[in-house]
């Protein structure tokens, strides 16, 4: 048995897959298997995965249900004890793998193990996270998995490893949901276990690539995390639920604004009201008053050229 699965998600992204697998079968520690899963792709990404000759690489392929239906095909496929994942369009540092063994072997009561990363936008431009409370480098287990996502975010779903028994025992990705249910996943990881962390960028996550559901404004399902954190906040005395809760909301205001969902957007403000966020809530408001300005203007333009011979 391997000591690590490493499961990808592959959805039309025939142009990157070959950078990710190359970036997994580069790293320094080398005891791992490689589950692909092909969620229906259309664009030749799984022909491109198949002509890998490795026998620790598979190719499972499946019809189109999303992310987390294929991340959950690869968990019940793979034969480790310890579970990773990696997006078909992201990159490994070559030492991620050998950090997320030494995270294991530092804390093994930890359910998870995770490490910070890098942000690489289309124009090239780099930029890192920031923690809430914990400084570059920091190693350590995070006890309020909630605290730390009050700044950015400190897991994506390119750079944790997770128990195989953690998922045995919480139940694996919510399906149905193409936005947010990574997140909801970690979140649900972090009420039930401690989670083993190390501050310094071992993956490159590649932001605003083509086919990124992140930039499809035609996909404005609420949050599932949302949901979770309220039902939490009704059921928990834990601190930072109420701000985490809002610091959501207002992210889904935002795309909501940016699909021109006024409506929505304003009875998702209504309900945000965290001091702490006031200036982001103020920003959101100036927003969707501007974007009401630009619809009328926009109405009675379109109606007066409509009018004219």
């Amino acid at each position: 048995m391997v000591a690590v699965s490493v499961v990808i998600p592959l959805y039309n992204k025939a142009p990157y897959i070959e950078r990710t697998i190359m970036s997994i079968l580069s790293q320094t520690f080398q005891d791992f298997e490689i589950i692909i899963v092909d969620d229906g792709s259309t664009d030749g990404s799984a022909e491109k995965a198949e002509t890998w000759i490795d026998d620790r690489i598979s190719v499972r392929k499946m019809e189109h249900k999303g992310a987390s239906a294929a991340r959950n095909e690869g968990i019940l496929a793979s034969t480790a004890d310890l579970i990773t994942f990696i997006d078909a369009d992201d990159e490994w540092k070559p030492r991620f793998l050998e950090t997320i063994i030494h995270l294991q072997d530092k804390y093994p009561e930890c359910g998870a193990y995770a490490t910070s990363y890098e942000i690489q936008l289309p124009t090239r431009k780099k930029t890192f996270p920031t923690i809430y409370q914990t400084p570059v480098q920091w190693e350590g287990v995070f006890t309020n998995y909630v605290e730390k996502t009050l700044k950015d975010l400190p897991i994506i779903s390119s750079a944790i490893a997770v128990r195989k028994k953690v998922f045995e025992e919480i139940g694996l990705f919510k399906e149905g949901e193409p936005l947010g249910e990574d997140q909801d996943m970690w979140l649900r990881i972090g009420m039930n276990y401690p989670i083993a962390y190390k501050n310094e960028s071992y993956a490159i996550y590649y932001r605003g690539l083509e086919n990124s559901v992140c930039t499809d404004l035609t996909i404005l399902n609420r949050y599932p995390i949302i949901y979770s954190l309220e039902n939490l906040l009704h059921k928990e005395e834990m601190p930072y639920i109420d701000l985490y809760l809002s610091k959501l909301k207002l992210d889904y205001s935002k795309r909501l604004l940016e699909a021109n969902q006024l409506e929505s957007a304003w009875e998702e403000l209504q309900q945000t009201d965290a001091k702490v966020y006031r200036w982001e809530k103020t920003k959101l408001w100036m927003f969707y008053y501007w974007k009401k300005i630009i619809n009328k203007y926009s109405f009675h333009t379109k109606k007066y050229n409509k009018e004219c011979p």
